[in-house]
């Protein structure tokens, strides 16, 4: 199978300006021109040293082993996963998608048979916190007067949601856009997108906390 042109692109104008670099452990694309939902790519360099190289191109995403190490860990441990701006579930989940581009430390293939065993921590953690959180949420939807404070709530609260759901699956979220078309993809229900519609359906009326609870039964009802 081959590669889009954004992927393309960056492993023969940028990468290949990198690869020769002893300090590069492995790289990767990732993106929606990989996931099929658009035409971008991004590419990620995991460098073998203490700090990201000062002379590292601005034409990537750079981590060190360490820190790409320390991420990975972190989802093991269950944790990294909670908010939308996590940055373990992020980076993690955007390489389990994604598609080595250099390996010579093969570093890079050892992390891939490590998210390929989904940790079943995370899957606990997260389907644990939808239920601890359901009617927490709900009451607060319900006492909230600021319109800025329940799209948090209901952000975060999507959020936690939808990690639950495909970790049950055995998938890292990767993220808020397109979740409609990954659900399908996975076959995870189509009943949980259908929820979720009712649930932004009520905002700003009296049904949002039930809205709410129905969203967080059918979750875990699918996890």
């Amino acid at each position: 199978m081959s590669l889009p042109n954004a992927v393309l692109r960056l492993s023969t104008d940028v990468l290949a300006d990198l690869n020769d670099d002893e300090r590069l452990a492995f790289a990767y694309a990732h993106g929606p021109a990989l996931s099929g939902f658009g035409e971008d790519a991004e590419l990620v360099c995991v460098w073998e040293t203490a700090e990201v190289p000062e002379d590292a191109t601005g034409e990537a995403v750079h981590l060190t082993v360490a820190r790409f190490q320390e991420l990975l860990d972190a989802l093991g441990r269950g944790e990294g996963w909670e908010h939308p701006s996590s940055e373990a579930l992020k980076v993690i989940g955007a390489f389990a998608e994604g598609t080595l581009l250099a390996d010579d430390s093969e570093l890079g293939s050892k992390a891939r048979a490590e998210v390929t065993e989904f940790p079943q921590s995370l899957a606990d953690a997260s389907r644990e916190t939808v239920a601890a959180e359901a009617e927490t949420l709900a009451t607060r939807l319900a006492e909230s007067t600021d319109p800025w404070d329940t799209a948090e709530t209901l952000t975060s609260g999507l959020h936690r949601a939808y990690v639950a759901l495909f970790a049950a699956a055995g998938y890292f979220f990767p993220g808020h856009p397109n979740r409609a078309d990954f659900v399908a993809r996975y076959l995870l229900g189509d009943e949980v997108p259908e929820a979720e519609t009712a649930v932004w359906a009520a905002v700003g009326t009296d049904t949002l906390p039930e809205a709410w609870r129905t969203f967080a039964k059918t979750v875990l009802d699918n996890c």
